[in-house]
Parts: C-alpha cells; sequence; structure tokens
C-alpha cells in the first residue's frame, strides 16, 4: 500500500483485518464519509521458483500495475507480524518483464537472486485482481492510510474471495496504525488477519485448504541479555505462536468443512500459546521493562477458557470414541450445549474480546522494540525465580496421594509453568544439566497431562446414564487408579533431578 520512491527499500508496517460481507458496503460508505479518496485498480502477478523456495523463504516478487504504471515489489519478513521489508521499483507503462535483479544491493534482494539462481528461475504462480479505495488519514500520533481492497486472487481455474481492510503508516509512530485499526474494528467487527495475500496466493496455487497448526519455537537468548530484551524476545516468540493459529481458526470458521482438518490442534497450539504467554507475564512480572498485564490478563483468562471448552471436547472424543468403538457402544449423545458442535471457537476469537486482546498483545510488542530499560540483572532474576518455582512444585512430591483433585490440578499447572519458564531461560545455563532437567519436568507434565485428561472425561460424563457412559466411567476409574502413582513417580524423580540454575554459563 506504500507510495515510496522508485527503488528506495523501505519497512513498511500495517495491520490488516478481514470484512464480514455483510459489513463491506457499510465500511465503504464510512470511508468515504468527509473525506477524499481514491479508487484505484491493482492488477499483480507473483512469482517463485518451481520449487516455491520464495514462499518458503517469507518472501514474494510481484508485478503490479497500478492504475496505468507498473511496479515491481519484493516484500520479506520483519521484526514482528505487522513489519515487513518492502523495495518498490516503478517501470511505467506496458507491462516488464520480471527481473529480480531490480532489488540487487538490498539484503533481501541479494537473498532473492540466490534463491532464484539455486532454484531455476522465475515462473508466475497466481495473480490478483482488487479493487482498492483508499484514504488518508491525520491521526494525533501520525499519518496513516486506510485501504479496503475488493477482489480476487486467481490461479489457473482456482479462485479466493478478497474483501480486506488495512491500515498503514504513512509518517509519525506505529500506535497511530493500531489506535485507527481499534476504532474501524469496533465499528465494522473485524478480525486481525498476519497473513498476507501472497501466503494466501501460495496456498490456492497449491491447492491447500487447511495448513497444519504452528507450533512454539525455540527461544535463545545471548549470554548477558538484559531484562527488557529478554522479555521482547519472549513476548515476540509468543505471538509467532499465537497469531497464524488464531488467524487459521477465524478462517475456518467462514469457508468451507474441508478447511476444518487441523482445527483440533491449532485449537490446542492456541491455547498453549497463551498459557505461555500467561506464564511469561508470571515469570516476569515486578521486573523493569515489562508492562502491567492486569487488564490484558482478563482478556487472556476468558479466550483461554473458551477454547478449552473445545479442546475438553475434543479429548474426550479422542479418549474415549476409540474404547466405544472397540467394545460395540456408540458414543454418549451429548446433552444440548455440551457437545464439541455446540462450542465455536472462530465466532469467539472473531468477537470483540479476543481481538481486542491481540491488539493489546500488538501494542506490548511495539513498545517492546522501542529504546527503553538495559537492565542487566535478567540471569539472575530468572535463576531465583525457576528456583522457587521448583520448590513450589517438589515440595507435594511425598503427599501428592493425598491431595484432592483441585489440588493435583493447581499442581499439573504449576509444572506447565515452570517447563515454559525453563523454555524461556534454559539457554542461560548449562546446556547438559538443562536438558538433564527437562527430561525428568517433561516426563512429569505428560503423567499428569494424561491424569487430567482422565479428570475432565469423568467430569463431562457426570449425571450420563445408559450402557455407553456406564461402561466409560468404570473404565475411567480404572485408568485413573493406575495414573496416581505414576503421577507420584514422576513428581518424585522431578523432585530429585539435578537444579542446573546452581551454575551459570553455557557447555
Amino acid at each position: 500500500m506504500s507510495t515510496d520512491l522508485p527503488g528506495t527499500p523501505m519497512q513498511e508496517f500495517e495491520i490488516k483485518y478481514q470484512v464480514p460481507p455483510q459489513r463491506r458496503a457499510a465500511l465503504e460508505t464510512a470511508l468515504q464519509q468527509r473525506a477524499t479518496t481514491q479508487r484505484i485498480h491493482l492488477q499483480a502477478a507473483y512469482f517463485d521458483t518451481p520449487g516455491r523456495d520464495l514462499a518458503r523463504a517469507g518472501m514474494a516478487l510481484r508485478l503490479r500495475k497500478e492504475g496505468r504504471r507498473w511496479v515491481q515489489t519484493l516484500k520479506a519478513g520483519g521484526a514482528d507480524a505487522l513489519t515487513r521489508f518492502e523495495h518498490n521499483v516503478a517501470l511505467g507503462a506496458g507491462r516488464p518483464q520480471v527481473d529480480p535483479v531490480r532489488h540487487a544491493g538490498t539484503a533481501p534482494g541479494d537473498r532473492l537472486l540466490a534463491l532464484v539462481q539455486a532454484g531455476g528461475g522465475l515462473v508466475e504462480t497466481y495473480r490478483t485482481d482488487v479493487w482498492r479505495r483508499l484514504r488518508r488519514l491525520r491521526h494525533r500520533l501520525g499519518t496513516v492510510e486506510m485501504a479496503l481492497d475488493v477482489g480476487e486472487i486467481l490461479s489457473g481455474d482456482r479462485r479466493l474471495p478478497v474483501c480486506e481492510f488495512e491500515v498503514e503508516l504513512v509518517e509519525g509512530q506505529a500506535q497511530a496504525v493500531l489506535a485507527v485499526a481499534e476504532r474501524w474494528m469496533n465499528r465494522f467487527g473485524l478480525w486481525l488477519d498476519v497473513r498476507s495475500k501472497a501466503e494466501r496466493g501460495d496456498r490456492l496455487a497449491q491447492g491447500v485448504t487447511s495448513v497444519p497448526a504452528t507450533r512454539a519455537s525455540a527461544i535463545e537468548l545471548p549470554a548477558g541479555v538484559g531484562t527488557g530484551a529478554a522479555w521482547r524476545q519472549v513476548l515476540a516468540a509468543a505471538m509467532a505462536h499465537l497469531l497464524p493459529n488464531v488467524c487459521e481458526l477465524c478462517e475456518a470458521g467462514v469457508q468451507a468443512p474441508e478447511a476444518d482438518v487441523h482445527r483440533v490442534e491449532q485449537v490446542h497450539q492456541a491455547r498453549v500459546a497463551l498459557r505461555r504467554l500467561r506464564t511469561a507475564l508470571r515469570f516476569f512480572r515486578g521486573w523493569p521493562g515489562v508492562p502491567d498485564a492486569t487488564e490484558a490478563e482478563v482478556g487472556i483468562r476468558e479466550v483461554f477458557a473458551h477454547l478449552g471448552q473445545a479442546r475438553d471436547r475434543d479429548v474426550v472424543a479422542a479418549l474415549l470414541d476409540p474404547v466405544w468403538q472397540a467394545h460395540g457402544l456408540p458414543p454418549v449423545a451429548w446433552k444440548t450445549g455440551e457437545g464439541r458442535d455446540e462450542v465455536d471457537p472462530a465466532a469467539m476469537l472473531r468477537g470483540p474480546v479476543a481481538q481486542t486482546l491481540l491488539l493489546r498483545l500488538l501494542r506490548w510488542q511495539i513498545e517492546a522494540l522501542e529504546p527503553g530499560c538495559q537492565d542487566p540483572a535478567f540471569a539472575a532474576r530468572a535463576r531465583k525465580r525457576i528456583k522457587a518455582w521448583h520448590r513450589a512444585v517438589a515440595r507435594h512430591a511425598e503427599d501428592f496421594l493425598a491431595m484432592e483433585d483441585p489440588q493435583r490440578h493447581d499442581l499439573r499447572k504449576r509444572i506447565k509453568r515452570l517447563r515454559y519458564a525453563v523454555d524461556f531461560a534454559g539457554g542461560l545455563f548449562e546446556r547438559r544439566r538443562v536438558k538433564a532437567y527437562l527430561r525428568a519436568l517433561a516426563a512429569a507434565q505428560e503423567r499428569f497431562g494424561e491424569f487430567n485428561d482422565l479428570a475432565v472425561a469423568q467430569a463431562l460424563l457426570q449425571g450420563y446414564e445408559g450402557p455407553s457412559a456406564w461402561f466409560a466411567q468404570g473404565w475411567l476409574r480404572g485408568r485413573r487408579d493406575m495414573a496416581l502413582p505414576a503421577c507420584q513417580g514422576a513428581l518424585q524423580a522431578l523432585a530429585q533431578a539435578p537444579r542446573f540454575w546452581k551454575k551459570a554459563g553455557r557447555a
């Protein structure tokens, strides 16, 4: 959406939302109220190597006709979900041939040349045909451009409709984009989408309607990292885990049923991302450079709980459906409001609570990139907190069997938090000792997870009658009796695991 000078590399900062079809007309009318807008016809062809090397590298190369002129653009990933490298080269009238050399001299451009050379040249993979309604707006924090894109992405006989609203920074502070976006999001029920047209077009070209869930990536903090820098890296990892899963779930709610193949794991990974984020907020709480999370935690809890309802039904189905089938019994017929079909994570994630939460998290990410506290004491702080969290878990190694289920559930959550804390900061300590500790911690997490699945299934079956329910309740009781000693054994092993935090430094 940028209008930078020909051949000038820049960092594009924009946020994009999907527009509900029923709100498109109202949004377009509002965009034109008391303002001068432009309407531009944008027709673009996207290119990649035969082996999709650019898509795999998170890059996009296009030739686009903007009105009467042609522009060649290279885009590549940036520091966060809203920032991308962009290099535009104006080419005048008359459709030119694509030429990757036009971007030489920039780091992504040199990478592009290497990929094209190694990948055997370029081929056109998909096209876009979009009408854009464009308006510039001044905000107290800066100037932004708002655009409504309506059209389609095309690849052979395949077509994918486009109805997107974008807000891009022209000048000023990045917070201006989020402030304007929030107002329009609330007014028209928009939902955040971090997937680019290039990403969606690449999928269309492959015939892919659903992608696997995004999992958490490893966090490697450099030695001597400050608290603010550590928080920035942990938050960025959490957002890179959360946002793709949320966007895929939102999309699955408006696409055909076959796009739902990966929904169960996407729900699970979205919950894992939120739990990791909640753990990060607890782990960094009270330290310099970390925001007050009081209001955000309310939204996180609500979204997490709603996703948990969907996840619980999925867990019970995976656990009990094979048991019922093996014994010739039909699954339990869930009461109205209790079956999996009654839980709609997509509708909740497209709603105001989840979308407001995502904007708040994006604000944190922007603030974390700004120069701030350079407190150098992160390693010492992390060591102290991990030690305290370990003690809170290990002290129950001997009295676990005497605990009540709510206490066991709380202990399971403490084990998860401890695991994520080690994921965050473990790279600052001797790797061999960290790995030994993580083996014991992962074993405890697995045993407690299995026990929790049994407890969830028992709770959902309360009040149900009939052969299927009675058989499942008995089966669950037997499995539970075996799971409790296994949990205690794993907990005892964790309590005795070597304390890696007693010796700092990497090996």
